[in-house]
């Protein structure tokens, strides 16, 4: 019953985790197990367990391969949304990079648009100049410069007097400013002597002092021998400013003609920098001059270079064959085999030029419009000429009505289906008539048939096969010359130094043969109108259609090659002027250079007369000091060897000569201040001269200015065609520079916004693997969920297998122990002593009086324990050694004890045995009869060994509580 319940909870339990489906058998099944004990009952509840735990085990298997995949496709999804992330970021890296690439292509046309305007100007300038370059403003400009070389010239010489000027008036503000610190010099010795004369009113003062005398004569004496030494001094120092003068003389003439030098040699400088820099001006002119014919040149070689030509190695040995083929009976019977030989190699060594472009133009051959065949008409007007020149024939004309017939003829080779190796003389006759020429046969066409070409065509594969029928043509093709007879104008038989100018086109179609097989045909039509064919002038237009021939390109690459040679001969002229003008130059700056090193070595020489004249000065002014000293010591002397009248003189003297000093101090003093004030009205003039000379310098700048630009002007006048002529290639190729960068700026612009779509998409990319991403997240969140769930289940299934197990253990342990205590308790009861409830019994189920149970122990009537006896589990009470006591041993054991115990009694009532205990009072003496028991006390008896069992019973009966 308790298994059916369990099963039951659990199954109840997955539904509720909602892992089970509707399918579930378990679930099904739970609900209908019937409650009995059956043995139907058990194998149905077997069947559901063994049914539940396979359905949760395949379903946490499901859900693990659910969680797995979705693993995977998270994965996948982060893989992508990173995927996405980084396209994201390389395609913002590209816009940004792109962004900066218009930037600069921007930058670049605004450049080149800025390039453009200044070459227009430049070109209108030129023009203008041009316009003006006649004789008499020439030899005006020539005029002109000769009148600025003058101002120039004398801008310098007045420029050299006011800096003559400012050098002069700078030695007057020197001599100023040398009288301002003698003053100051003089001041200050005056200064001085007035110290002294108090000093010696001071000494006189002391010297009235008897007591002084003595030192008075000495310093008397010391007095007189300073002077003489000075003296000496003053001798020496004025002959040392004798040759300080000497050597300053020199000094100043040597600087005096270094400076000269310098100047000089800086005005050399200064002419040929310029003339320099207008040398180099010119060359580089004459360099763009020259890289333009050259450019000219270079472009015309390249457009010849890739011309179709066609060459006669030897004009006579073709006319000879041509003439052998009309002589004779039959046309061609004549030909040598020499003029096979030669026919043949003119062919061969003639092969076209393949060009890039053409092959680049795709046409409808049978469909071609007016200008693709006014060009193959002038392309093979132009092989054809090159012939007929070399033939000395007139050439052949492109009009406007021979382009008409052309078009007209491959029209109706067109409409009428033309599928033969012939000509079609009626579509070629109608169209004759159209155009108001004769009419009536093939008077016009020659043709060349190809199949050598794919349907599809080109440009290039058209003159292909125009340039190989006029080769063809020309060179006997098909061992006859009628051919060539037509395309050079020549009638039949006639020699072939006569010929006919004539009206020309090409044209060319495509159709299938069908004679011995299919397949596709291209022709090359030629078409040659001569004047008398014309008979309705008004419907064929002889206007010439202009066009380059081969021959033009070669007179204009002559043309360029003079003008080429013209310029480089003026540019070769113009570098050597550069030359010898960068020479003069670098001559000049190294004469500047050793000028100016020879004006710092002048200057450099040490002025020696201002020192000299400072020592004399010094000396004589010392020798004056010293004297007064001298003078006033000798009259200190006098005075101190004389009478108090001497020293009174003395002393007046003193007083005197202090009065002096102070009125030398004043003047002096005035005298400083004069020279100040010269010094500063000195300043003054300099400062204007200087200004003056500033003003000169800079009138000799605006007169070079004047002088260059009356020499560009000249220049631009003498050089004028030249200079339009590079102005208008200046502005060709700005504009073809404009051109370029302007179709960069379109490409980038074009790139930009592609990319700029590019990070658009791959945005929208980001944001879609954002969303796929987030939801394979949350799928895989989902089955995580699912996945724990299922596992919660599972495990649910193997706890409750595990408690089953676990409580099967225990009903199995529970009932082995009670067959055991069943079994001891048996064997107790047969054995002796043994517990029935709270009684003692013995093995015949007599109870033992006198003796109770409680608490697992034996009480005796007197509530104390029995010493020496104990009751197992099996419920049997034995000694201390464990065995069982019986009627027959109990005394025994009973004495044993220590303890004083009640006796035992033994009795037999009625054929029966009673064993009891007898407890009396200590000191009673008499027996009392013991109790006895019923035997059908032996039920109490198992009662108590059951309870005794108690604690086992409980274990088990917790091991049922956890069944639920």
């Amino acid at each position: 019953m308790k298994k059916k319940v369990l099963t039951t909870t659990i199954a109840t339990g997955l539904m509720a985790a909602g892992v089970l489906t509707t399918q579930n058998p378990a679930s099904a099944k739970a609900d209908t197990v019937p409650t009995g004990d059956n043995a139907t009952s058990t194998n149905e509840v077997a069947t559901q367990e063994s049914d539940a735990k396979t359905i949760a085990q395949n379903n946490v298997n499901t859900a693990q391969t659910n969680l797995d995949k979705s693993k995977a496709d998270t994965q996948n999804a982060s893989d992508s949304l990173q995927q996405a992330k980084v396209n994201e970021t390389t395609a913002q890296k590209a816009v940004d990079e792109q962004t900066g690439k218009v930037s600069d292509a921007q930058n670049n046309v605004d450049k080149a648009q800025a390039d453009v305007t200044t070459a227009q100007n430049g070109l209108t300038t030129a023009q203008e100049n041009a316009k003006n370059a006649t004789e008499t403003n020439i030899q005006a400009a020539k005029d002109n410069v000769a009148t600025q070389e003058q101002n120039v010239a004398t801008a310098q010489e007045q420029a050299k007097q006011a800096n003559d000027g400012v050098a002069e008036q700078t030695n007057k503000v020197d001599d100023a400013q040398k009288a301002v610190n003698d003053a100051q010099k003089n001041t200050s010795a005056a200064q001085a002597d007035v110290t002294t004369a108090q000093k010696t009113v001071d000494d006189a003062k002391v010297a009235m002092d008897p007591a002084n005398v003595q030192a008075t004569v000495d310093a008397a004496n010391k007095a007189e021998a300073q002077v003489n030494q000075d003296k000496q001094n003053v001798a020496t120092a004025q002959n040392n400013l004798d040759n300080a003068k000497a050597a300053d003389a020199t000094r100043q003439t040597n600087i005096d003609n270094a400076q000269k030098a310098v100047n000089t040699a800086q005005a050399n400088v200064d002419f040929s920098t310029k003339q320099a820099q207008e040398m180099k001006d010119q060359f580089n002119k004459y360099q763009g001059i020259k890289d333009a014919a050259q450019k000219e040149v270079d472009g015309l070689n390249d457009k010849l270079s890739n011309v179709n030509t066609i060459t006669i190695s030897d004009v006579e040995a073709y006319k000879k064959a041509f003439n052998d083929w009309y002589t004779g009976s039959k046309y061609g019977e004549n030909w040598t085999e020499e003029d096979k030989n030669f026919l043949n190699d003119f062919m061969n060594s003639n092969t076209y030029k393949g060009n890039a472009a053409d092959k680049n133009i795709t046409v409808d051959i049978n469909h071609l419009t007016a200008d693709q065949i006014k060009e193959l008409s002038l392309f093979s007007a132009d092989l054809l000429n090159q012939v007929r020149n070399q033939l000395g024939l007139p050439k052949v004309i492109v009009t406007e009505g021979s382009l008409k017939l052309a078009k007209d003829v491959t029209d109706n080779y067109v409409s009428d289906n033309w599928d033969k190796f012939d000509h079609d003389v009626d579509g070629i006759s109608r169209a004759a008539a159209e155009n108001g020429l004769l009419s009536g046969g093939n008077f016009y066409e020659d043709a060349i048939f190809s199949s050598d070409f794919s349907e599809a065509s080109t440009m290039d594969d058209l003159k292909s096969i125009l340039y190989t029928g006029i080769v063809t043509m020309i060179g006997g093709s098909g061992d006859e010359m009628l051919h060539a007879a037509g395309l050079l104008g020549v009638d039949f038989g006639d020699d072939i130094s006569t010929g006919k100018e004539q009206y020309f086109s090409a044209g060319t179609s495509m159709f299938p043969i069908k004679e011995d097989q299919m397949w596709i045909t291209k022709m090359g039509h030629f078409f040659n109108v001569s004047k008398d064919y014309i008979r309705d002038s008004a419907k064929f237009s002889t206007t010439e259609v202009p066009g380059t021939s081969t021959e033009d390109l070669v007179t204009q690459l002559n043309t360029a090659k003079a003008k080429l040679a013209s310029a480089t001969d003026a540019l070769n002229k113009a570098k050597d002027a550069d030359t010898q003008a960068q020479q003069i130059l670098a001559k000049n700056k190294v004469e500047l250079t050793t000028a100016q090193d020879n004006l710092t070595k002048a200057q450099n020489v040490p002025v020696q007369t201002e020192i000299a004249q400072k020592a004399l000065t010094d000396v004589q002014n010392k020798l004056a000091a010293d004297t007064k000293i001298n003078e006033d010591a000798q009259a200190k002397k006098e005075a101190a060897l004389g009478d108090e009248a001497a020293k009174q003189k003395v002393l007046d003297q003193a007083n005197a000569n202090l009065a002096t000093a102070q009125k030398a101090l004043i003047d002096a003093q005035t005298k400083q201040k004069a020279a100040e004030n010269n010094l500063s009205a000195e300043k003054a003039k300099l400062a204007s001269l200087q200004q003056v000379a500033n003003e000169k310098t800079q009138d000799v700048k605006a007169a070079q200015v004047a002088l260059d630009d009356a020499k560009n002007k000249l220049a631009t006048l003498e050089n004028a065609p030249l200079l339009v002529k590079a102005a208008e290639d200046k502005l060709v190729t700005a504009q073809k520079a404009l051109d370029l960068v302007e179709n960069v700026l379109v490409s980038e612009k074009a790139k930009l916004s592609a990319l700029k779509q590019d990070l658009a998409d791959a945005q929208a990319d980001v944001t879609t693997a954002q969303k796929n991403y987030d939801e394979k997240l949350a799928i895989q969140t989902k089955a995580q969920t699912d996945l724990d769930n299922a596992k919660k289940v599972l495990q649910a299934i193997y706890d409750r297998e595990a408690l089953e197990a676990q409580i099967a253990a225990q009903e199995k342990a529970r009932e082995e122990a009670e067959k055991k205590a069943a079994e001891e308790k048996a064997q107790a009861e047969k054995n002796g002593y043994h517990v029935d409830g709270n009684k003692v019994v013995d093995e015949n189920g007599n109870q033992v009086s006198n003796w109770t149970v409680k608490n697992g122990q034996i009480i005796d009537n007197k509530g104390k324990v029995v010493s020496g006896l104990t009751i197992n589990k099996a419920g049997a009470v034995v000694n201390k050694t464990g065995q069982q006591i019986s009627s027959k041993n109990v005394v025994d054991n009973l004495q044993a004890n220590k303890r004083t115990q009640a006796p035992v009694v033994q009795s037999k009532v009625a054929g029966k045995t009673y064993v009891s205990t007898v407890v009396a009072p200590e000191k009673a003496k008499t027996n009392a009869l013991p109790q006895t028991g019923e035997k059908e006390s032996k039920t109490t008896l198992v009662g108590a060994v059951l309870v005794g069992l108690g604690s086992l019973v409980g274990l088990f009966g917790l091991g049922r509580k956890k069944e639920y």
